[in-house]
């Protein structure tokens, strides 16, 4: 967690405040923590407009569940979870209806400049690979290469033991290792 200024309200006092209906507070919440789910909305959808929406969503969906959010846990990763929810969902409903909404999800892989056929088709390979993975690995895939977060991030941002995101992040690799290079 990053360091507050002095006199600014720690996470927990807002969140008891927005239990107790207090929408300032968790104005003060949304405007501590938008920038970062928008973040991952970027990562997510690669377009300002669909992690706006993730935003908004987010912070919509916080606000109805806020009185049973714990507030001794960190809010962070209940933020980061409801987003990536909805995202994968997003995602999910986009793929059933055609749509291919992830592309560029995924770091450029290192392939020469003058090369670009291969660098698309793998691209492309990757894409489909990961759109065939089980949601809870492409999820914990995406939070580990995308977001860069640590196993124990994981953990806290989708509440799985840390053992659990470890599995499913092999089987992830090993799944998207076999796709690709078939």
């Amino acid at each position: 967690m990053s360091s507050l200024p002095a006199g600014e309200p720690d996470d927990r006092g807002l969140v008891l405040a927005a239990q107790s209906g207090d929408r300032a507070a968790f104005g003060t919440l949304v405007r501590r923590y938008q920038r970062g789910v928008h973040g991952i909305g970027m990562r997510f959808f690669r377009n300002e407009a669909d992690a706006d929406d993730l935003v908004q969503e987010t912070f919509v969906r916080a606000w109805r569940a806020i009185d049973r959010f714990d507030a001794d846990r960190p809010l962070l990763p209940w933020l980061r979870r409801i987003a990536t929810n909805w995202a994968l969902n997003r995602l999910d409903a986009s793929r059933r209806h055609g749509e291919e909404e992830l592309t560029d999800a995924l770091p450029s892989t290192a392939v020469a400049a003058d090369d670009e056929l291969a660098s698309k088709r793998l691209r492309e390979d990757v894409e489909r690979a990961l759109q065939e993975l089980p949601a809870d690995q492409r999820m914990i895939l995406i939070l580990r290469a995308v977001d860069g977060l640590s196993y124990q991030e994981i953990a806290d941002t989708i509440d799985v033991p840390i053992g659990t995101v470890m599995s499913r992040l092999a089987r992830a690799r090993e799944a998207m290792r076999r796709k690709v290079t078939r």
